[in-house]
């Protein structure tokens, strides 16, 4: 069997040390929540007066004007400091922006100069396979000539495949 003591066989004194000791255990717990709560942003506003409102239940008082003051201080810091974050962030956007086009043109530049080989290959396989003398060649076949006497489209398509041809191959073997 447990053995029960009744709450009124309890002595209600307390000694003076005893409450000093209490109070003072209680006014460093929630000095020490109020300071935790303040470095949550969202949460500080409602913790921290619920803070300070159990430690003026335990004074009996209300907040003093410099305690209300010092609050409203704390969360203009808090919006200022949060507005400076915001343009700070669009700042670093635009100037990404700009490094990216600043980059894209850059790219266009360098790509040509490292293509430039191919480039400079398909330009002269065409000037080569437009001149008179390799239209003379095909007009020599008569299925590339039309009724007129110029060349045809298939003229024109087996010239676009031998140049493609030979631009593969001195792509795979020289350059």
């Amino acid at each position: 069997m447990s053995q029960e003591t009744q709450i009124g066989n309890l002595g209600g004194s307390i000694s003076a040390e005893d409450s000093k000791l209490v109070d003072s255990i209680l006014n460093d717990i929630n000095s020490s929540s109020g300071s935790q709560q303040q470095g949550q942003q969202g949460q500080q506003g409602q913790q921290g007066q619920q803070g300070q409102q159990g430690q003026q239940g335990q004074q009996g008082q209300q907040p003093s004007p410099e305690q209300i003051q010092m609050m409203q201080q704390q969360q203009m810091a808090q919006r200022q400091q949060q507005m400076a974050q915001q343009q700070a962030m669009a700042q670093q956007m635009s100037q990404q922006k700009m490094n990216m086009i600043q980059s894209d043109s850059n790219d266009i530049i360098d790509n040509i100069k490292r293509e430039a080989k191919n480039i400079m290959t398909v330009v002269f396989l065409c000037v080569l396979f437009n001149i008179d003398q390799v239209d003379s060649i095909f007009k020599s076949a008569t299925i590339f000539i039309s009724e007129n006497g110029d060349l045809n489209m298939q003229a024109v398509f087996v010239k676009a495949l031998m140049i493609g041809s030979i631009f593969y191959l001195i792509k795979t073997y020289l350059l």
